[in-house]
């Protein structure tokens, strides 16, 4: 409902620009020549470019961020899965020193996995 008033109230100043701003001028874009274009039209084109180029690079750092998290999230991944056969493998390795230990004739560890 707020975003509808905002719209509307900028819709109505949009308006008011345009009937105050109707003045015809020329427009020379290198060489191609645009005569009689009142100037909120001139003015409302500038705006909705400068809208639509702000939302092409707001779009390309969203896409840049999902790469981003990507690359993250399968580091993370990696990460997770090499912890777990490196817990793995302290298992075993704590697995056989007690069973040497217990060939030796040491006492047990109680205390390890």
């Amino acid at each position: 409902m707020f975003a509808l008033i905002v719209l509307f109230i900028f819709g109505i100043g949009v308006a008011f620009f345009a009937t105050q701003n109707t003045q015809a001028v020329s427009l020379t874009f290198a060489n191609y020549s645009l005569t009689s274009i009142p100037v909120y039209i001139i003015v409302l084109v500038s705006l909705l470019l400068g809208f639509a180029v702000s939302w092409i690079i707001g779009l390309v750092d969203v896409i840049a961020s999902a790469f981003k998290m990507h690359g993250k999230e399968s580091t993370i991944k990696n990460d997770n899965k090499q912890i777990s056969e490196l817990t793995k493998k302290v298992h075993q390795l704590e697995l056989e020193n007690e069973r040497l230990k217990g060939e030796s004739g040491h006492p047990r560890d109680d205390k390890s996995l």
